[in-house]
C-alpha cells in the first residue's frame, strides 16, 4: 500500500500566490513581512486585472454602464468588509492606506484634543513603531504619561501586570492584537474585559478609549 502524506495548509494555499513561485538564494521563496506589504493571491491578482480591463470608470460620478458597474462593485467590496470583520454597520468603518495613517488618525485628532498633562497611555513593549511613535510624539505635546504593559517570563502579555496599571488616570488604551515582532496572538477577550470591568463595574468609572491594533490578524484570517 502507497502512503500518500496529506497535504498542509501552506500545500495547498501556496500555490495561489504566484510571487511565491520563486526560489531566493536557491530556496523556496518564504515571506514573512504581511503586515507591512501583504502578498495577493491570484483571486486578487484577477479581479484587479477584470476590473482594468473590464470596468474602469468613476463611481458615483456616473451614468453610463461602466461607471454603474464600478460602482456596484465599489460598494459591494464595503460590504464584504464589512461583513468579514463582523462590523454593526458599514457606515462605521474608516478607510486609510495603512496602519500608520490610521493610528496617527486618531493620535491627531482624538488624542490632541482629549488627552493633557498626567493623562496616561497604556501601551505594551511589543507594540509596532505604527502604535508606538504616534503616541509619543502626542504625550510630548499633551503632558501626557505612557505606561508599558511587560512580558511574562514566558514572552506573552501579562495581564496582571496590564490590570494593575489601569487607573482613573487612564484615558487610552492601545494594543495590538497580533505582534508582529514576538509572532505572539495577545488574549483581546481578556483585555477587553479587563478594560470594561474597570470603566463600568470599578470603582473610577473611567472614561476609556480602548483601541486595538487588528491589522495582522485581518490577514491571518
Amino acid at each position: 500500500m502507497t502512503y500518500t502524506p496529506e497535504k498542509t495548509l501552506a500545500d495547498l494555499v501556496r500555490q495561489d500566490f504566484p510571487i511565491l513561485h520563486q526560489e531566493v538564494n536557491n530556496k523556496p521563496l518564504i515571506y514573512f513581512d504581511n503586515a507591512a506589504s501583504s502578498q495577493k493571491p491570484l483571486a486578487v491578482l484577477n479581479t484587479l486585472r477584470d476590473y482594468y480591463e473590464q470596468d474602469h470608470a468613476n463611481v458615483h460620478r456616473g451614468a453610463h454602464t461602466l461607471s454603474a458597474r464600478a460602482t456596484d462593485a465599489y460598494e459591494s467590496a464595503r460590504d464584504k468588509v464589512a461583513q468579514f470583520i463582523n462590523a454593526c454597520y458599514r457606515e462605521e468603518i474608516v478607510y486609510t492606506r495603512n496602519a500608520s495613517e490610521a493610528i496617527n488618525l486618531v493620535a491627531y485628532s482624538w488624542g490632541l484634543n482629549n488627552l493633557k498633562q498626567g493623562d496616561e497611555i497604556i501601551l505594551s513593549v511589543m507594540e509596532h513603531h505604527s502604535n508606538l511613535v504616534p503616541w509619543q510624539i502626542i504625550a510630548q505635546k499633551t503632558g501626557a504619561v505612557i505606561k508599558y504593559v511587560q512580558l511574562t517570563a514566558t514572552e506573552e502579555f501579562d495581564l496582571e501586570h496590564y490590570q494593575s496599571l489601569l487607573s482613573d488616570k487612564t484615558k487610552l488604551v492601545s494594543i495590538v492584537h497580533v505582534s508582529n515582532t514576538w509572532g505572539c496572538i495577545n488574549p483581546i477577550e481578556e483585555i477587553v474585559h479587563l478594560w470594561a470591568y474597570e470603566e463600568y463595574f470599578g470603582k473610577h468609572l473611567l472614561k476609556l478609549l480602548l483601541r486595538i491594533d487588528a491589522l495582522v490578524v485581518l490577514f491571518l484570517q
